[in-house]
């Protein structure tokens, strides 16, 4: 099962859940967007608040990281069956 970390911005839309798991066979790989369609059917709304309506790429609030690493693919990026996925908020501030 891959492992998608929810956003505490999103955690109204999973029912305060902190993770959702995801069915990936071993040996299969989803994209990014696939692995969201599949949290979505569960939890409706979590796609609309990642996913730009009109560009239909993840919106600049948030980046995508594949165990620990950026996704530089964004939603393109593959997930397989043990990956954990982690929506965050870019950090922001200074001096």
């Amino acid at each position: 099962m891959a492992t998608v970390h929810i956003p505490s911005l999103l955690r109204e839309l999973t029912q305060q859940a902190e993770e959702v798991e995801v069915d990936i066979p071993a040996g299969e790989r989803l994209t990014v967007r696939e692995l969201l369609a599949r949290v979505d059917a569960r939890y409706p709304g979590v796609t609309a608040r990642l996913v730009d309506g009109e560009s239909g790429e993840l919106v600049p609030e948030f980046a995508v990281f594949i165990d620990g690493e950026p996704a530089g693919m964004g939603l393109l990026a593959k997930v397989a069956h043990e990956d954990a996925v982690y929506f965050l908020a870019p950090i922001v501030g200074g001096s």
